[in-house]
C-alpha cells in the first residue's frame, strides 16, 4: 500500500507538470498542428496518469525524499496536540493507511456520481425516446455511414428530453435527436459529426479520461485537463467534418452548431458525445472551423509528449528516506543474572576477565585472610567485599605529615 500511494503521488505531480507545460504552449501549437494531433497528445498524458508506476534511474535529477517523512511528522504533531480516544486510535495506523482509505473513499464517491448521471440519461432515453420514422433521415444516416466506411448498426432515435444531439452506447450505438423537425442541411452535419465520434472511438477515450480523473480526484489539474480534452475532441471532430470544404460550407456548419447551442441548458453524460456543448469555448470552435490552412498531423508532438510521460521517472523520484524504510536491529533481552541473551558460552564473566578486580588484588586477598575473620580460603574471590579502614599509628602519621 505504501509503494502504491508513493507512486500515485509521484505520478500526479510529474504528469501535472507535463500537462501544465503542454497547456501553456497549446496556443502556439494550434497554428502548426492539427486538432486531431493535439487531441491524441492529451490522451498520452491521460494514459500516463492511469499508469502510476515509472522506471527510475539510480540517481534522479529531483529526489523529493522529504515529503513522506514530513507527512508523518505532521501527523504525529497533530496527534500529539489532541488527546481524544479517536485520535489515539488513529495514531496506531501509518500515514499511508489513512491516506489510502481517504483516497479510495473519494474514488468511490466520484464514480458513483457519474454513474448516477449516466443512469439518469439512460432512464430518460428509455422513457421518452422513440425510433425515428423519417425515411429521409434514415436514408441520410445510411449514406453517411457508407461514406465513412462504418459497418456497425447505428440506431437513430428521437428523444424530447435532451437538448442536443448526442451519441450513446458502447455495444449498440444510438444517435439521439432532440426533435424530428431538424432541417436536412443541419441533420447532415449532425449525423456526420456523431458518426466520426463513433469511428474514432471517442466514447472509449472519454472513459479513459474519466478513469484518470477518478484516480487523481484530489488533484485540481485533472478537472481542468478533462475540460481541455473535451474541447480538443470537439475541435478535432469539427475538423474532420469540414475537411476539403469551402468557406460557405464551413459557415453553414457554424450556424448549425450555434442553432443547437441556443436550445441547450445542461451538459450530457460523460459516456456520451454531444454535437454542441455550451461549456466549451465557442470562439475556439468557430476559429478552428473557419481555418483553411494546411497543418501537420502532429506525430512529432505526440512523440514528445510520450517521451515526456515516460521520462518523468528519470527526473522526479518520490520515496521515503532510508531512515523510514530501514529495519531497526532487534535488541537482545537481558537475563536475570545480568548477562545478554545469545552470548557465547566460552566468554568469561566480567568479574573474571578484569585483572584489576578488587577481589583479586593483593590488598583484597590480604583483607580476606588477615583482617576479616570467617572469610573462605585464600584464592577464592569475594565479589561483594567491602574495604575496611585500619587506623594508622601516631608515629607513622607524624612521619607522613613531615
Amino acid at each position: 500500500m505504501q509503494s502504491f500511494m508513493v507512486a500515485l503521488l509521484e505520478c500526479s505531480v510529474s504528469m501535472t507538470a507535463v500537462g501544465l507545460l503542454y497547456m501553456a504552449v497549446t496556443p502556439f501549437l494550434q497554428n502548426r498542428f492539427t486538432a486531431k494531433g493535439r487531441y491524441y497528445a492529451w490522451l498520452a498524458i491521460v494514459i500516463g496518469l492511469i499508469i502510476p508506476f515509472r522506471f527510475h534511474l539510480p540517481a534522479s535529477v529531483v529526489s523529493v525524499d522529504a515529503l513522506v517523512p514530513a507527512l508523518k511528522n505532521a501527523s504525529r504533531s497533530s496527534l500529539d496536540q489532541a488527546v481524544s480516544p479517536a485520535t489515539a486510535t488513529a495514531a496506531a495506523f501509518p500515514w499511508y493507511v489513512l491516506a489510502g482509505g481517504f483516497w479510495i473513499a473519494g474514488v468511490i464517491v466520484f464514480l458513483a456520481y457519474h454513474a448516477i448521471r449516466h443512469r439518469r440519461l439512460l432512464y430518460i432515453m428509455k422513457r421518452w425516446s422513440a425510433e425515428c420514422s423519417d425515411r429521409q433521415a434514415l436514408r441520410m444516416l445510411q449514406d453517411v455511414q457508407a461514406n465513412l466506411n462504418i459497418t456497425r448498426q447505428v440506431d437513430l432515435r428521437v428523444c424530447p428530453g435532451i437538448f442536443s444531439p448526442m451519441l450513446v452506447g458502447f455495444v449498440r450505438p444510438v444517435i439521439l435527436l432532440p426533435s424530428d423537425h431538424i432541417p436536412a442541411n443541419e441533420l447532415l452535419f449532425i449525423l456526420k459529426h456523431e458518426l466520426i465520434h463513433l469511428k474514432r472511438g471517442d466514447l472509449g477515450c472519454k472513459t479513459l479520461v474519466l478513469l484518470a480523473t477518478a484516480l487523481h480526484w484530489f488533484n485540481p489539474f485533472v478537472y481542468r485537463m478533462a475540460r481541455e480534452i473535451a474541447l480538443q475532441c470537439e475541435l478535432s471532430c469539427d475538423e474532420e467534418v469540414v475537411r476539403h470544404s469551402d468557406t460557405n460550407h464551413r459557415q453553414q456548419y457554424v450556424e448549425a452548431i450555434i442553432g443547437v447551442m441556443k436550445k441547450q441548458s445542461r451538459g450530457p453524460s460523460v459516456f456520451s458525445t454531444s454535437f454542441s456543448d455550451s461549456r466549451l469555448s465557442m470562439k475556439n470552435r468557430v476559429l478552428s472551423i473557419m481555418d483553411t490552412r494546411s497543418k501537420k498531423w502532429g506525430i512529432s508532438l505526440l512523440s514528445v509528449i510520450v517521451l515526456a510521460a515516460i521520462g518523468t521517472g528519470a527526473v522526479l523520484k518520490l520515496s521515503p528516506t532510508k531512515s523510514e524504510t530501514a529495519t531497526p536491529e532487534p535488541t537482545r533481552p537481558i537475563t536475570a543474572s545480568g548477562s545478554v541473551a545469545g552470548q557465547e558460552k566460552n566468554e568469561p564473566p566480567a568479574s573474571l576477565a578484569d585483572p584489576a578486580s578488587p577481589a583479586d588484588s593483593p590488598e583484597g586477598k590480604m583483607r580476606g585472610t588477615a583482617l576479616e575473620p570467617g572469610i573462605p580460603e585464600r584464592g577464592v574471590s569475594v565479589p561483594d567485599a567491602t574495604p575496611l579502614l585500619v587506623p594508622m599509628p601516631a608515629s607513622e602519621s607524624r612521619i607522613s605529615r613531615q
